[in-house]
């Protein structure tokens, strides 16, 4: 018996077919939204599920339904121009820690791990377009001490 038949009764053909047409009813929005996300191949794998959630009769509770709302709001396009903003304005940073990290002359290994950090770092704003709140201390942090260096060689 796998995990999902211990807590999901499976519903009767009739009662599936009644379930769609109340999602699609009910759902016409957020059907549509997550239509279009699919066929434009903008979804993940957990916008698709949703997405098979609404369509294949499975009824949709509160926290599936704001989960869907928020995929919804993420992908709109201000909020994507947003994130787009946010990226430029970070990868602008990361250019200019590793400008000053290259004017400092450190040690030749101390130099291509913190290289190693900001290109990782680089990646992940490339992937996500944000850092953590942490990342974005310890990129401050470098910047802080590189500067540092830099002023005390001038």
């Amino acid at each position: 018996m796998n995990i999902k038949g211990k807590y999901y009764k499976k519903q009767s053909p009739e009662q599936t077919k009644k379930t769609i047409a109340y999602n699609k009813k009910t759902y016409s929005k957020e059907l549509k939204e997550l239509r279009f996300l699919v066929e434009t191949k903008k979804a993940d794998n957990f916008t698709v599920d949703m997405y098979i959630a609404i369509i294949g009769g499975r009824k949709i509770t509160d926290k599936m339904l704001n989960a869907i709302n928020n995929i919804i709001k993420r992908n709109k396009p201000a909020e994507l121009e947003k994130k787009r903003m946010e990226a430029d304005r970070l990868l602008g940073k990361t250019r200019l820690v590793k400008e000053v990290l290259l004017k400092c002359k450190y040690h030749d290994v101390y130099e291509a791990r913190s290289m190693d950090f900001i290109n990782s770092v680089e990646s992940q704003i490339r992937k996500y377009h944000n850092l953590t709140k942490k990342q974005k201390i310890a990129l401050n942090k470098m910047y802080q001490r590189f500067m540092k260096k830099s002023e005390n060689k001038a």
